[in-house]
């Protein structure tokens, strides 16, 4: 399947060191840099600017499974996450990340907020 660059949604789904969480409807924030740019203005008022170093990081909410542990993944010191935008044919791979933040359940719908995967690297493929 070929790059659609002005299309986006469809089906997406992430795997996780082989095992395949289910995504909830909310949206996936990838920050794919690692480097955070912050633009200031000197006493004169002419410009400058601050960069900063940061890790690559994935926004993502889940839906929480059944036996799934948290617990667990977050021990996790590595991890290798896939993100792939099936109908779109594109792929973002973060490998050596981690889990970060803390796991927010709510119990009427199943989603599962406050976790992001970060660090390692973070590779874009598209095609």
């Amino acid at each position: 399947m070929s790059d659609c660059c002005n299309q986006f949604g469809g089906t997406i789904y992430l795997t996780v060191d082989g095992e395949r969480f289910v995504l909830s409807e909310a949206d996936i924030t990838l920050m794919p840099t690692n480097a955070e740019v912050e633009g200031m203005a000197n006493q004169d008022g002419s410009a400058a600017y601050r960069v900063s170093p940061r890790l690559p990081r994935a926004e993502i909410s889940f839906r929480q499974g059944c036996g799934f542990k948290w617990a667990a993944w977050m021990a996790k010191c590595k991890v290798n996450a896939t993100i792939v935008e099936e109908t779109n044919g594109r792929q973002h791979f973060y490998t050596g990340a981690r889990f970060v933040g803390r796991p927010s359940i709510n119990l009427s719908s199943g989603e599962v907020t406050g976790v992001a995967i970060e660090g390692g690297t973070y590779q874009y493929v598209a095609g």
